[in-house]
């Protein structure tokens, strides 16, 4: 057995007593029994002052000591804390169920708008069509193109080169131009080129007859809405910024919406390389420009905003839904809309942000937020069960049909309505589920019209792309227009499409030779007469149809006619049969 002893046992620390430190010992430690009672101020000389400010030295000195020391002897007793400080009280906890109750009042907005619509154009198609593509609006278009066209000319182009036989566009062209690729999404071909055979397989005439197909391609190659004048440095979307400003500032002018709108997302297919291509997964096309649209529930557009990803600074960063709806919601405002959105956009803190502005909000709630009610969020329900919570005339719920669906609403209290399904049975939902699918698909109604005569083709450049898709969108909500304000029946956007670019591809009139005899051959040379259609409409907007003055004439009846010689002082109604034979008899 060693002989060394083992290890020390460990000291017991003294514990120091705990005193508690009164103001009356703090003062006897600072001034002792010195007292001031008989200090006269006026009785102070400069020693004194000197003497003075020494001893206040001395006294802040022992008084640093003093709480030093106090500190000190807090931390070594916990109970002389606990005695001496105030017991905290618990914040709630942002989301906390305590904050929330079962019952609330709502507010109640009234809208002060009215759905109007301030444009007054003729009841025919081709006149809402020109209504909103308004012929300044092409003009500058037709202005930044040529000025694109003289750039591209002055690269040093080879002499074989398109570009070599430009000729500036001009307005009523840029309309056949548009009209060839408004008709180009009434039947799809793999290739451009394949307007423009003359084989029996793909023989199209129209498209040869109103334009070449190398000037169509060098309108589009050369095709501009910006100039190197307005570039900003700062904006990515530049070189599309007039076109997407014309749509929002004509739709704000000339139309006001109903009460309900709805806010979703849209994307314009776009897979080559883009600094704000964006992903959605839930999208049919995935990836893509992502376009912010604010419409109505039958599916016009009202407004509409390209995300250019972090480079967009107006909404990019923390906030970036939030800061997209009041954007976009930024003219509706204080009027009493109510707003339909999904659960990417939605939030307790934006429901009452568009509350201030007199603005109601509904739709679905992510479930992850931090402001939600944590009692709705952790609820087990039964198929067809509803939690409900208020906080701020904000209402925040839970409702299970096939699966728990969180929601959010500052217009509909907890109640339900009856909703009948497909095969007309009749089920009861929560006042903002059943309202939120009945007013929310206007971006998809919008996505299903253009995918039913698509006119967008595979291009090098996005912003042409964008742009085509613009006016598409311009064409539809023309659409639209007219079927709601023209007082005339409601046609299907075939036939409205169809009757547009009929009158944007004019028909090429064809020269008649009229024979005459031999006084007369000099003049029929000279002057040939031509076949044109009738453009006067009556108050039913229908042509006005002529007499034919040949079968009146010679068959003895009857028969009304679109078409009339042009070149006639009189400008005779005939048919197509009867011109030719109308001129030879005269």
């Amino acid at each position: 057995m060693s002989d060394q002893p083992g290890p020390s046992r460990p000291k017991r620390k003294k514990m120091e007593p705990v005193y508690k430190i009164t103001d009356s010992d703090i003062e006897e430690q600072l001034l002792g029994n010195d007292s001031d009672d008989d200090f006269q101020l006026e009785d102070m000389t400069s020693d004194d002052d000197e003497e003075e400010i020494e001893r206040q030295n001395i006294m802040q000195m022992a008084a640093m000591d003093l709480q030093l020391a106090s500190q000190r002897t807090r931390r070594r007793s916990p109970s002389l804390e606990a005695i001496q400080q105030p017991e905290r009280l618990a914040l709630p906890e942002e989301g906390a169920t305590s904050s929330w109750t079962t019952t609330c009042e709502l507010k109640k907005i009234d809208f002060t708008k009215q759905n109007e619509f301030f444009g007054a154009p003729d009841p025919t198609p081709i006149a809402f069509f020109n209504f909103f593509f308004e012929d300044d609006f092409l003009a500058m278009i037709c202005e930044k193109t040529n000025a694109q066209a003289r750039k591209l000319f002055l690269f040093g182009v080879s002499e074989s080169s398109r570009i070599t036989n430009w000729k500036d566009v001009d307005v009523p062209e840029l309309k056949i131009f548009l009209g060839l690729l408004f008709h180009m999404g009434s039947f799809q071909l793999p290739r451009l080129q394949d307007y423009w055979k003359k084989s029996r397989l793909f023989s199209i005439p129209i498209f040869g007859q109103q334009m070449s197909r190398n000037r169509y391609f060098l309108i589009m190659r050369c095709l501009h809405f910006s100039s190197e004048t307005e570039i900003v440095n700062d904006d990515p979307l530049y070189k599309i910024r007039s076109v997407v400003d014309y749509f929002n500032q004509k739709m704000n002018t000339c139309y006001y919406p109903g009460k309900e709108l709805s806010l979703d997302e849209s994307m314009v297919l776009w897979r080559g390389r883009l600094r704000f291509k964006q992903y959605v997964k839930n999208k049919r096309h995935k990836y893509g420009i992502k376009l912010y649209m604010l419409t109505e529930p039958d599916g016009l557009i009202l407004k509409f905003r390209v995300y250019a990803g972090s480079q967009d600074h107006d909404v990019a960063g923390k906030g970036h839904a939030e800061k997209v709806v009041m954007q976009l919601m930024e003219e509706k405002l204080h009027n009493g809309h109510s707003l339909y959105m999904d659960n990417y956009y939605n939030s307790f803190h934006l429901a009452k942000r568009l509350l201030h502005n007199k603005t109601y909000c509904s739709g679905t709630l992510r479930k992850d937020l931090k402001e939600n009610p944590k009692d709705v969020v952790q609820k087990t329900l039964k198929k067809g069960d509803n939690i409900s919570r208020f906080r701020e005339c904000v209402h925040i719920g839970k409702w299970k049909d096939k699966r728990p669906v969180m929601y959010v609403t500052t217009e509909y209290d907890d109640i339900r309505i009856p909703v009948a399904n497909k095969r007309g049975q009749i089920n009861e939902k929560p006042a903002t589920i059943a309202k939120y699918n009945e007013f929310m698909s206007g971006v998809d109604r919008q996505d299903q019209l253009l995918a039913f005569y698509p006119c967008e083709r595979k291009t090098l450049r996005w912003y042409l792309k964008l742009a085509i898709h613009t006016f598409q969108l311009l064409f539809i909500n023309s659409y639209k227009m007219y079927n709601k304000y023209s007082g005339k029946p409601k046609m299907t956007l075939y036939d409205y499409r169809l009757a547009v670019i009929n009158e944007l591809l004019p028909e090429k009139n064809t020269a008649v030779s009229v024979p005459t005899g031999p006084s007369r051959a000099k003049t029929s040379r000279e002057v040939p007469h031509k076949i044109s259609k009738i453009t006067e409409r009556n108050s039913k907007g229908n042509i006005k149809r002529k007499m034919c003055r040949m079968c009146s004439k010679s068959q003895k009846k009857r028969r009304d006619s679109m078409w009339h010689c042009e070149t006639c002082i009189d400008k005779p109604g005939l048919c197509f049969e009867c011109f030719d034979e109308f001129h030879l008899s005269i």
